[in-house]
């Protein structure tokens, strides 16, 4: 007789998990890059935008380093197949994708990707980590978060050392690279991406096995900053996402949200925030030695990241 068939217990179930994560910065470009990814035919995104599953510390990162803003829900907590449901009907594509760029800041965010996808591929974008803190302050302000001014960066804020610390670039690429090596992690650069976006994008492509000819309506611009035109309104609405989930049955969560960022998004202004002082911004310089020394050792020379007048940024 032949041995018995295996129970349906003892048969792995078939997990659909990502291939590659884009895992920051914040501010960086993620959001552009995660759209024309998400029109690749060969390319299945996670249905949440920034799931930041492959972490338990996003509030918290390190000791005296708070998230701005309300917490933000642990979602590794929630299980590996509320996870695998995101990519729920991308089976058939050659490759898949989460895109959360707080992973850099994330203590356990290779331990826990290498704990379930062995073979995942890790894209960084980098932006001028002086740039990317002032434009990082700039979406807080944008939705609603009441803050000291920007220069209180220098004084070592704890309210504001966030912004610090997700531009600490060589703490994190380190711990990165020692995980996943130079073959499955690659850096890319917010100035490569807003001037050629065609090579770029390409280049990613390639890296994450897809076909890198595909090319998407690059002049569509993703995640501009805004101001509120009243802002009462967008302080309901911003209040709004901190308090609806425990509040509402979990039926009407998505029309609601819906709702809600349809509101949002009609009060908001695209326009250009306020330059960083040049000063401010040339003593930043100095806190970012290191990191801006490290990213030109593993790309090329990057001495407009070294200037006091920071380049104009991304519209």
């Amino acid at each position: 007789m032949g041995a018995p068939a295996a129970s349906s217990a003892e048969t792995p179930a078939r997990v659909t998990l990502p291939t590659f994560v884009i895992g920051g910065a914040p501010k960086a470009g993620t959001t552009a890059l995660w759209a024309w990814l998400n029109l690749h035919p060969q390319v299945g995104m996670s249905r949440i935008k920034e799931p930041v599953f492959f972490t338990e510390t996003a509030n918290n990162p390190v000791p005296g380093v708070h998230k701005i803003g309300p917490p933000r829900a642990i979602t590794y907590r929630r299980g590996i197949g509320w996870y695998e449901r995101l990519f729920r009907g991308s089976e058939g594509c050659v490759a898949r994708g989460d895109a959360s760029p707080h992973y850099i800041g994330a203590m356990d965010g290779p331990e826990l990707m290498l704990r379930h996808v062995q073979e995942l591929k890790v894209v960084f974008l980098l932006r001028d980590p002086v740039a990317r803190a002032y434009a990082h302050f700039w979406e807080y302000r944008k939705r609603g978060y009441r803050m000291q001014p920007f220069e209180a960066v220098l004084d070592d804020d704890p309210a504001l050392r966030y912004l610090i610390y997700m531009s600490r670039y060589r703490q994190h690429l380190e711990r990165y690279r020692a995980a996943f090596g130079t073959d499955r992690m690659r850096l890319y650069l917010f100035d490569d991406l807003r001037s050629d976006p065609e090579s770029t994008f390409s280049d990613i492509c390639r890296f994450i096995g897809v076909d890198p000819t595909f090319q998407p309506a690059f002049e569509i611009a993703h995640n501009p900053y805004a101001e509120p035109a009243i802002r009462t309104l967008h302080d309901v609405t911003t209040a709004s996402k901190r308090f609806y989930p425990s509040l509402v049955p979990r039926f009407v969560r998505r029309p609601l949200s819906r709702l809600r960022d349809a509101i949002e998004g009609w009060n908001l202004r695209s326009t250009p925030y306020a330059p960083i002082d040049p000063q401010v911004r040339l003593r930043l310089i100095d806190v970012f030695d290191e990191d801006i020394a490290y990213v030109e050792q593993l790309t090329r020379p990057l001495p407009a990241w070294r200037q006091a007048l920071a380049t104009a940024p991304a519209p």
